[in-house]
């Protein structure tokens, strides 16, 4: 494998391509690896795109609206109603793997389960893993609701990764996320190889707990905020990557990312969007996001 050199600017990409089958797949992957591996010295042939320290906005219009919303058969509330023997028995400042409840999401590889929080509360959320004995990268998710991602989380634990979905409670929200990631590692995921995914107030949380904690390899920030905790924790958390995403017509979320990027003296990839709305909803609007984060965290922390 030839070793990457590390790229000290911010790139911005912008997909040519949404989602689909056939040959636009294979184009598509083509493009993220010239677009990724620009910095490397190979014999392939020059990228389409040149890194820039400057934002600018999409070349092609948003794809059509798909309803991607991922249902589940499980009433998470009704389940952990019925009381869990093993996790009942563990103190509440203990970390523990997440422990399964229910009935795998329908059409899915995710599993219900609870993670206990610091305070004893039962946090309901939904885990992927491959039960080959093999420790993959982990992927921790948060955002204000766990079925809103559509199908991202089964496109990336289907990369060979280990996926960790949990909500967000903004009264505590980083003790929360430091347990969920020691919950993560404790898993099966490989401790060494952990990115966090975080949207609208879950990609704040995102950003200062990875600030604070060195588990964290990776971050993927959806539509984050312009508070000015953000810009203290990009210091703290540079160099390690960071991916920021963000409609240009979003008042808070687009200049937030014009601000935070120079601070990240390591890589950061900036994606602007036109009118797709914010944190998950992007996803739907552009579901060739999908692809750009499956292929950042591959580049990142392997899968």
């Amino acid at each position: 494998m030839i070793p990457l050199k590390p790229i000290r600017q911010s790139v911005v990409f912008t997909p040519s391509i949404a989602c689909g089958g056939g040959s636009g797949w294979g184009f598509f992957l083509l493009l993220v690896s010239c677009t990724f591996f620009a910095a490397c010295d190979t014999l392939l042939p020059p990228p389409t795109l040149t890194p820039t320290t400057v934002l600018s906005g999409p070349t092609i219009e948003a794809s059509p609206t798909l309803n991607l919303v991922q249902p589940t058969n499980v009433s998470f509330d009704a389940v952990v109603a019925t009381g869990n023997a093993t996790v009942a028995s563990i103190a509440p400042d203990s970390v523990v793997p997440p422990a399964f409840i229910g009935t795998p999401v329908a059409n899915s590889a995710g599993q219900p389960v609870i993670v206990t929080a610091q305070d004893g509360t039962l946090l309901n959320g939904i885990f992927y893993q491959k039960n080959d004995n093999v420790r993959h990268p982990g992927i921790l998710m948060i955002g204000p609701d766990i079925n809103a991602w559509g199908n991202l989380p089964q496109r990336i634990f289907e990369a060979n990764f280990t996926v960790l979905v949990m909500p967000l409670r903004t009264d505590n929200a980083q003790a929360d996320f430091t347990v969920m990631l020691q919950a993560l590692t404790s898993g099966d995921a490989d401790p060494a190889r952990l990115g966090v995914i975080g949207a609208v107030d879950g990609a704040d949380t995102t950003l200062i707990g990875c600030s604070a904690d060195k588990l964290c390899d990776t971050a993927v920030l959806l539509s984050p905020s312009d508070s000015p905790a953000m810009q203290q924790a990009m210091g703290a958390f540079s160099p390690r990557t960071v991916l920021m995403v963000a409609s240009q017509d979003d008042t808070i979320s687009y200049p937030a990312v014009q601000a935070l990027q120079p601070i990240n003296r390591g890589e950061v990839l900036v994606q602007p969007f036109a009118s797709a709305g914010r944190g998950t909803d992007i996803l739907t609007k552009r579901p060739d996001l999908i692809d750009l984060i499956i292929a950042w965290l591959q580049r990142q922390i392997g899968g």
